[in-house]
C-alpha cells in the first residue's frame, strides 16, 4: 500500500521537499544562511553544532550552492574524519591546481598557495575524530585564506563537552531548531509527496513533538512510513515508528529497523 509511491528513491522536485534540495530555505531563517555566508567569505572558521537530523548537512549543501553561484571557490566534504578529507575538499574548491602526481604534503602546499591568491570556503560535514595533523593544517588556513564551516553532530552534553572547536581555531555556532509550525508544513508536504495515507491531528502532533525541531527526523520518519510494517488498516504504529526513526537518525541503524531483503 505505502511502498509503491512513484517517488520512491527519487530526488525529484516534483515529488515535494527533499532532504538534500532546498529544505534549508524552507525550514530555516534565510538571515541565518546569509550571516554564515558572510562570515565564511570574511575568512572565519566556524563550528556549526546541533543534533543529528537538525538540518546541518542541508545548510552546508545550500551554502555550497550559494557560494558557487557567487563564483567563490568552495569545496565540501560529506564526511570529515581525516586530513585527507580536508585535502579532498580543498581540491574540489581549487580544481585547477595540479595535485595528482605529487606527495600529499606538496599538494596541500599548492592548494594553500592557490587560496592565498584567491580566498575560498571549505564546508566540512560530519567532522569527527579531529587529529593533530588536521588541527595544524586548519590553523594554517587562518588569516583570510579560507573560511571553514565544520558541522559537528552533538546530541548530548557529553558530545558538546568533547567538541572543543577552539582546538582547530573555530567559533561555535548553534544550529537553530525548526519551529513546530514549519515542521508541520514540512510533514504535510512530505506525506503528500510520498502519497502516504492521511494523518490525523493527534498523529501529526505526536510526530512533530518527537521530531524536537529536527527536519531530518521528519525526512527519516516519512521514509520509514512508506513501509507496510508500520501500518494497519491505514493507521500508523506511532510508538514503533518514532522509536525506529530515532534509532535511524542517531545511530544510522536502518539495517536494524528495516525488514531483511528476501533471499533468492
Amino acid at each position: 500500500m505505502v511502498t509503491n509511491s512513484p517517488c520512491a528513491g527519487q530526488d525529484d522536485p516534483d515529488c515535494g521537499p527533499s532532504p538534500r534540495r532546498g529544505a534549508s530555505m524552507r525550514l530555516h531563517d534565510p538571515d541565518f544562511l546569509a550571516a554564515l555566508e558572510s562570515r565564511l567569505q570574511n575568512g572565519e572558521h566556524l563550528a556549526l553544532y546541533g543534533p543529528r537530523g537538525s538540518g546541518k548537512s542541508t545548510v552546508l549543501a545550500e551554502l555550497e550552492r550559494r557560494l558557487l553561484r557567487s563564483h567563490v571557490p568552495c569545496g565540501r566534504s560529506p564526511l570529515t574524519t581525516s586530513l585527507g578529507d580536508v585535502t579532498s575538499a580543498l581540491e574540489r574548491a581549487y580544481p585547477g591546481v595540479d595535485t595528482l602526481e605529487v606527495a600529499r604534503r606538496t599538494a596541500r602546499d599548492r592548494l594553500r598557495t592557490a587560496a592565498d591568491r584567491r580566498a575560498g570556503v571549505l564546508l566540512l560535514d560530519h567532522l569527527d575524530g579531529v587529529t593533530n595533523a588536521m588541527v595544524s593544517f586548519l590553523r594554517r588556513l587562518h588569516g583570510g585564506l579560507v573560511g571553514v564551516l565544520s558541522a559537528v553532530d552533538v546530541d548530548d552534553h557529553r558530545e558538546r563537552q568533547g567538541m572543543k572547536p577552539w582546538r582547530f581555531g573555530a567559533l561555535s555556532v548553534r544550529m537553530p531548531l525548526t519551529s513546530k509550525r514549519r515542521l508541520r508544513r514540512f510533514l504535510q508536504a512530505r506525506r503528500a509527496s510520498l502519497r502516504l495515507p492521511p494523518l490525523g491531528p493527534t498523529e501529526e502532533h505526536r510526530l512533530i513533538s518527537a521530531a524536537k525541531g529536527r527536519p531530518g527526523w521528519i525526512v527519516q520518519c516519512t521514509e520509514l512510513a512508506r513501509e507496510a510494517q508500520y501500518w494497519r488498516d491505514s493507521r500508523l504504529f506511532l510508538t514503533v515508528l518514532c522509536t525506529d526513526t530515532e534509532a535511524a537518525v542517531r545511530y544510522g541503524a536502518l539495517d536494524l529497523v528495516r525488514p531483511a531483503a528476501p533471499r533468492h
